[in-house]
C-alpha cells in the first residue's frame, strides 16, 4: 500500500519513492483530475524528499508562468501575416494582368475580390465544422447582412463558399495546414489546427478586402459593395458621328464615307451594336437561385442507418453486422459527449477523439451488458478503474482495444460513413490517416501465431469427451461412462486433420457430406447456415480416415433419420440467433484448457489451423496443396499461382493427409450415442440462457 510522507505529492510503495502530483487545471489539454506519476528510482528518504521538493517547485512555476499559450499565439500571428502577404502578392499579379489587358478600371474585378474576401471571412468566423446554407435563417447570412453586404451579392458569395468549404474539408488541404504549422513551429494539436485554419482564412480575407491600392481607377459608385449602385443593364453607347477617314493618297475611285450631317436619321437608326457575349444556353442557369440544403442524419438515427447499411451489404455475416453496430454505438457515445446533433456537425476532431477512446476502454466491454449501457465518459472511467486495480495488483491491465480490433472498427466506420454520404446526407470528407494502426507484415504474423505440433495436440483426445464423461451437461469435462457423439467429439478431429476455419465446419449441412469413388468427401460451399469467407474457401475435401473409423458416417445417417439438416444441430437453436462457431468455442474451450493445462496456447482453434499447415509443410507437402486443403491464399501472399492453376485434386489431398501423424490413435470407437435432447428433438438447454442474455443486451 502507498504511504504518504511529509513532502507534498511524495509517496512510497515498497522500498521505492514516487512523486504523484495532480495536474493543474490551467493545463486545458489534460483531463480534469488526472495526475502525473513519476518513479524517483531511489529508496533513500532524504534524497527522495529533496527531489520531491524540487519537482513541486517546478510544477508551481509551470502553473504560474506557462509560456506555451503565448508562444502558440505568436506563431499563429506569424502564420496569419505570412498568408496575408502571400495572397497580396498573388493579387498584385492579377491586377497587373488586368492592366495589361486594358481592365484597370473594371468594377467587376474589385467586386470579385470583395466577394472572395467575404467568403474567407465566413470560413474564418464559422470554421468548417458545419456547412452554412446562407438561407434566411442561417447565422452566416445574418453575419453578412450585419456587416453591410448587399443581398444581391450573397448568391455569388454562397457559390464561392461552397467551393472553398469543400476544398477546406479535403484531406489534402488539412495536410497543407499541418505542413504550415510545422513550418512555423506550431505544435500538432487539433485545437492549434483550428486556430491555424482561422489564421489562414483571416489572412486571405484581409488581403482580398484591401482593394484601395489594387483598383485605384475603379469607380466605387458603380458597386453596391462599395456604397454605390450599379445599373443592371447600362444603355448601349451609339456613335453620334461617323468620321470621314480618307487618306490624301487614296485613289479617286475609292468610296468616301459621308459625314454625319449627310446621313438621314432613318438610316442611322438601322445601325446595330454587335453583341459579343456567349449565346444563352438552352437550359436555365439561374445561379442566384438558392439550392436546397443537404439533409442530415440525426445522431439518434445512426443505429437505424446502420441497419440499412447491413441490409445493403448482402455478403455481410451476422458477426460483421454486430461489429458494425457496436462501432456505431461507440461513435454515438463520442458525438453525444461533444454535443454533436447530426451528421453535418461531425469533424475530423471527433474521429481523433474516438481513436483515443479506443485506448481507454476495457478490452471486453462488449461482453458485459452493464458496460454496453454506459456512456462514453463512464466507459473510460471504468477503464481507468481497471487500470488502477491492475497497477495495484502488479498485473497488466485489460484496457485498450487491440490493433486488429481497432483496424476492424475503422473499416466498419469507413463503410458506415460512405453509406451516409452516398445517400446524400450532409457529411464532410473524413480521413483515417494517422488513426488506423498499420497492418502487421505477413512475416511478423507468421512469427506471432503459435503452431502446435502433433504431440502437443494429442492430450486433447485423452479428455473425458473421448474417454468417457459424467453426463451431457456440466459433467462433460468430468470422467464418467458416457461417450456422446456431437460437435465437441467430431469437430476437434476435423480441425486437427483438415485445418479449416472453425465456422466452416461448425455450420456444415448434411447435404455437404457426399461420396466419390474413393470415399466420403466434404463439400465446402455456401449453404443455408453460413456463407464462406473467400472464393478460395469453396473446395472439396476428403474425409480423414480417422474420422470415418470413429463413426462419422453412422453419425450423419442417424441425424438424417431424425430429420435434421445440420451436421452439428447441437450448435443451433430456433429460439435465438447465434454463431455456431462461437457456440462450439464456448463448449469445448474449457475442456481443451483442462486437458492441456499450463501448455494451453493462445487462439487455440486458430492455432490448430496453422499447426496442420506447418506439420504438412515440414513433411514435404507442396505449399499449394496445403493452401487448397485449408482454403487460404499462397504462403507468399500472392494469388498468381492460384489464378493460373487448377486446385489440387482429391488424390493429392488424400496423399497429403497421410503424412500427418495420427494423434487420435488412442481414441476407441464407441457405438453412436447422440445427446438426449437431440434424440428427442428438444430445444438445446443453453438456448434459454442465450435468450435471457439477448434480452439483457436489448
Amino acid at each position: 500500500m502507498a504511504i504518504r510522507h511529509e513532502v507534498e505529492n511524495l509517496i512510497r510503495r515498497g522500498n521505492i519513492f514516487y512523486w504523484r502530483a495532480r495536474i493543474p487545471t490551467s493545463f486545458a489539454r489534460c483531463q480534469p483530475g488526472s495526475r502525473l506519476s513519476l518513479s524517483l528510482h531511489c529508496s533513500d528518504h532524504k534524497k527522495a524528499k529533496m527531489i520531491g521538493r524540487k519537482l513541486n517547485v517546478r510544477l508551481a512555476e509551470l502553473k504560474m508562468n506557462s509560456k506555451e499559450s503565448m508562444s502558440t499565439k505568436d506563431q499563429l500571428q506569424k502564420l496569419f501575416e505570412h498568408e496575408r502577404d502571400a495572397m497580396l502578392e498573388h493579387l498584385e499579379d492579377v491586377a497587373m494582368i488586368a492592366r495589361r489587358y486594358g481592365r484597370p478600371a473594371d468594377i467587376e474585378e474589385l467586386e470579385l475580390d470583395l466577394e472572395n474576401g467575404w467568403t474567407y471571412r465566413l470560413l474564418a468566423m464559422f470554421g468548417i465544422g458545419h456547412r452554412l446554407t446562407l438561407e434566411d435563417t442561417c447565422s452566416g447570412r445574418a453575419y453578412l447582412l450585419a456587416k453591410g453586404v448587399p443581398v444581391s451579392h450573397i448568391p455569388a458569395i454562397k457559390s464561392n463558399y461552397r467551393e472553398e468549404f469543400d476544398l477546406a474539408s479535403s484531406p489534402g488541404f488539412q495536410d497543407g495546414i499541418r505542413t504550415l504549422m510545422q513550418q512555423f513551429g506550431i505544435e500538432a494539436h487539433p485545437l492549434n489546427q483550428e486556430k491555424a485554419m482561422k489564421a489562414y482564412f483571416g489572412g486571405r480575407a484581409e488581403a482580398l478586402c484591401d482593394v484601395e491600392d489594387r483598383h485605384p481607377l475603379a469607380d466605387r459608385n458603380l458597386s453596391e459593395l462599395t456604397g454605390g449602385s450599379r445599373p443592371d443593364h447600362p444603355p448601349p453607347m451609339l456613335p453620334t458621328t461617323i468620321e470621314q477617314d480618307v487618306s490624301a493618297s487614296q485613289p479617286s475611285h475609292d468610296i468616301i464615307a459621308p459625314s454625319a450631317s449627310q446621313v438621314p436619321l432613318d438610316e442611322v437608326a438601322e445601325i446595330r451594336v454587335l453583341d459579343l457575349r456567349p449565346a444563352t444556353p438552352p437550359f436555365s442557369t439561374d445561379i442566384g437561385k438558392a439550392l436546397p440544403p443537404a439533409p442530415v442524419v440525426s445522431i439518434s438515427d445512426f443505429e437505424a442507418e446502420c441497419d440499412r447499411l447491413t441490409a445493403n451489404m448482402a455478403d455481410w455475416e451476422g458477426g460483421t453486422a454486430n461489429d458494425a453496430k457496436a462501432l456505431v454505438r461507440l461513435l454515438k457515445g463520442i458525438l453525444e459527449e461533444y454535443g454533436v446533433e447530426h451528421s453535418g456537425q461531425i469533424t475530423q476532431y471527433h474521429l481523433g477523439q474516438l481513436r483515443q477512446h479506443f485506448n481507454a476502454i476495457p478490452k471486453k466491454w462488449g461482453q458485459s451488458a452493464r458496460m454496453r449501457a454506459m456512456s462514453a465518459p463512464e466507459l473510460r472511467a471504468e477503464g481507468d478503474k481497471l487500470r488502477k486495480k491492475a497497477e495495484m495488483d502488479g498485473k497488466p491491465a485489460e484496457v485498450g482495444l487491440s490493433s486488429g480490433t481497432i483496424r476492424k472498427h475503422f473499416g466498419n466506420l469507413n463503410h458506415f460513413l460512405k453509406h451516409v454520404r452516398g445517400h446524400g446526407y450532409d457529411l464532410v470528407d473524413l480521413s483515417f490517416d494517422g488513426l488506423r494502426p498499420k497492418k502487421p507484415k505477413a512475416g511478423s504474423i507468421r512469427k506471432q501465431q503459435y503452431k502446435p505440433k502433433p504431440e502437443e495436440i494429442q492430450p486433447i483426445f485423452s479428455s473425458p469427451v473421448y474417454a468417457g464423461s459424467l453426463n451431457d451437461k456440466r459433467g462433460r469435462g468430468k470422467p464418467g461412462p458416457h461417450v456422446f457423439h456431437d460437435a465437441a467429439y467430431f469437430l476437434p478431429i476435423m480441425l486437427t486433420y483438415l485445418g479449416a476455419r472453425r465456422k466452416e465446419f461448425a455450420s456444415l449441412a448434411l447435404d455437404d457430406i457426399a461420396e466419390d469413388d474413393n470415399g466420403l468427401v466434404i463439400i465446402l460451399q455456401t449453404n443455408e447456415f453460413r456463407r464462406l469467407k473467400t472464393e478460395q474457401s469453396e473446395r472439396v475435401l476428403p474425409v480423414p480416415n480417422e474420422l470415418i473409423r470413429l463413426g462419422f458416417e453412422d453419425y450423419c445417417i442417424a441425424l438424417k433419420k431424425l430429420g435434421y439438416r445440420a451436421v452439428f444441430p447441437d450448435l443451433f437453436s430456433d429460439k435465438t440467433i447465434n454463431d455456431p462457431g462461437d457456440r462450439f468455442y464456448d463448449v469445448f474451450n474449457p475442456i481443451m484448457t483442462q486437458a492441456l493445462g499450463a501448455k494451453m496456447w493462445k487462439r487455440a482453434f486458430h492455432a490448430l489451423r496453422h499447426g496442420m499447415a506447418d506439420t504438412l509443410l515440414q513433411a514435404g507437402v507442396a505449399p499449394l496443396i496445403i493452401d487448397d486443403i485449408s482454403g487460404r491464399l499462397s504462403i507468399d501472399g500472392s494469388e498468381t499461382s492460384r489464378r493460373y492453376t487448377n486446385p489440387a485434386g482429391l488424390p493429392l489431398m488424400r496423399d497429403a493427409l497421410t503424412k500427418y501423424p495420427i494423434v487420435t490413435a488412442g481414441v476407441e470407437r464407441k457405438p453412436i450415442k447422440l445427446l438426449p435432447w437431440i434424440e428427442k428433438r428438444q430445444p438445446p438447454p443453453w438456448a434459454r440462457e442465450a435468450k435471457n442474455e439477448e434480452r439483457r443486451r436489448k
